[in-house]
């Protein structure tokens, strides 16, 4: 099979045919195109690639079946163990195939060959939902769950506004105000003996996420972590952003035939999503208002929201939907798993100390952006954790072209499940892979003889925000607020856990914490 693929950006355009590869480009060596055609003569079938059977999927998922108990991680595993690094899960109930792939050559053909549009597949409930709402109000815009075209125009909008770091920054006193309420809500909940927090602590660090989130989404904090009490209308909008995600997975990996009969899971998803959209849609006009009446601050600067909304106002109003819907639970996932790192690499924990204190010596004194610039230890140790605890399986992509991958004729437009974050822990690409040891992500390793990420690395392996055209457009925000939350977590306190970690947590499309989070947080004496 060919390693290197085309490029993005590069001025070929290709497409393959049943019976051989037709290669368009102003010069292209004729041996290439000789290459690829026998690549795709030769290739096995779609129909011969190994999987379970429609039946084996169907009685595995029903009530008592073998797959009912198994997380999606577990499941992935499994039919790994059967079938090899890559195999066919059939669609049910008219729901499309899945190929799934354990091979990093793979994603490398998927992702170079995904063309100007690529195609995400995976968020079917919610497209269906947004297709049958009976007011048209997705209608012509389906926010960056669209594809082709729209997508293109949506996206073109979004990319200068969340995914360049200035505008990232102007957030920092926002979410260093949000976090400085979570470390005395840390403060106010913990057991005055123990100084362990309740083991539902999750919510609050969901709460914390959601503010965050909040503050660049609607443009305005909502209270949850102050006095969640006072704040009704958040606390429906927290709730079902809760129970959205609980139904998700279901709707999504399972099988239903809510496409056709409005199922019981689908009604509990349709109702927590007209709720998001009624309390996001009075937030985002009262600040479109508000915003109306007095744009930008002194120094010229515009939020978020009224920079799209400048450009799309009902694309405004639906990516702040989209932000929440996205960015809430992931990003608990990985403070989550943060915190577990800190807790149980104490001697780490204090190596991250003194370099934040080094910058910033007060608990009070508030980052600029030139500091979070010169942490790099901060940032190799986050970067760790989501090696160790990744958030999700990998990704999700339409095939851009027919191609061959391990040595199968795979149609255009198939699913692709890239099971990228189940290789963090192989020894093959992390050497003491099972070590917590943010110095592998430095670029002065303390011990230079030793490799601790492995040699000719592909970039396809470790893609905690995905690629291309389609990564995760609120990247700069996310990566903002866990510096943030980490920072001010290790320069206020001293972090433990004195709990088995063994599965702490339970795989759907994200990775969902499962053990009770009672963190010890002890004071740091200054």
């Amino acid at each position: 099979m060919l390693r290197q693929s085309v490029k993005l950006g590069q001025n070929v355009a290709y497409r393959w045919s049943s019976s051989a590869a037709v290669i368009k480009s102003n010069a292209v060596d004729s041996s290439y195109v000789q290459q690829l055609q026998a690549e795709w003569k030769t290739a096995k079938s779609f129909e011969e690639l190994p999987g379970p059977s429609r039946w084996q999927l169907f009685r595995g998922f029903m009530k008592g079946g073998e797959y009912t108990k198994m997380d999606m991680r577990n499941l992935m595993v499994y039919f790994r163990e059967l079938y090899g690094d890559t195999f066919l899960l059939p669609g049910l109930f008219g729901m499309p195939n899945n190929l799934v792939t354990f091979n990093v050559d793979n994603f490398e053909k998927a992702f170079r060959t995904e063309g100007q549009w690529p195609v995400r597949p995976g968020n079917e409930v919610f497209v269906h939902y947004r297709e049958k709402r009976a007011d048209g109000f997705f209608k012509d815009c389906m926010g960056l769950l669209a594809e082709g075209e729209q997508w293109a125009r949506l996206r073109s909008i979004a990319n200068p506004v969340l995914m360049q770091h200035r505008n990232a920054a102007l957030y920092l006193q926002s979410m260093q105000r949000v976090n400085q309420q979570f470390v005395q809500r840390i403060r106010e909940i913990r057991d005055k003996e123990t100084q362990e927090v309740p083991d539902n602590f999750l919510k609050e660090i969901n709460h914390l996420t959601f503010e965050s989130i909040a503050v660049v989404a609607l443009d305005r904090e909502l209270g949850l972590i102050r006095n969640p009490v006072q704040s009704p209308k958040a606390q429906k909008l927290f709730n079902s952003l809760q129970n959205l995600m609980q139904n998700f997975y279901e709707l999504t990996m399972m099988p239903s035939i809510y496409k056709y009969v409005p199922t019981p899971t689908y009604r509990r998803f349709s109702r927590a999503m007209d709720d998001i959209f009624e309390v996001c849609s009075f937030y985002i006009n009262e600040a479109l208002e508000r915003i109306d009446k007095k744009p930008a601050d002194a120094a010229g600067n515009m939020s978020v929201l009224e920079q799209l909304a400048r450009k799309d106002r009902k694309f405004a109003i639906v990516m702040g939907i989209d932000l929440l819907m996205g960015g809430v639970d992931t990003t608990s996932s990985a403070l989550t798993g943060i915190m577990l790192n800190l807790a149980k690499n104490p001697e780490k924990q204090a190596k991250l100390r003194e370099e934040i204190l080094t910058k910033l010596p007060h608990p009070t004194d508030e980052f600029t952006f030139s500091d979070m610039k010169a942490l790099p230890y901060l940032r190799a140790f986050i970067k760790e954790s989501l090696r160790v605890y990744p958030v999700a399986f990998g990704n999700l992509r339409a095939t851009g072209a027919d191609m061959v991958l391990d040595g199968y004729r795979i149609p255009k437009h198939t699913r692709l499940l890239m099971n990228s974050n189940l290789l963090l822990n192989e020894e093959r690409f992390y050497p003491r892979a099972k070590e917590f040891l943010p110095e592998r992500w430095l670029r002065q390793q303390p011990n230079e003889s030793e490799n601790l990420v492995a040699d000719n690395m592909s970039p396809f392996v470790y893609l905690p925000f995905g690629f291309g055209p389609r990564m995760c457009v609120g990247k700069r925000i996310v990566d903002m607020e866990m510096e943030i939350t980490v920072a001010n977590l290790v320069r206020n306190f001293q972090v433990e856990y004195k709990y088995p970690t063994e599965n702490a947590f339970k795989s759907s499309f994200i990775s969902l914490p499962v053990i009770p989070l009672k963190f010890k947080f002890t004071d740091i004496k200054f």
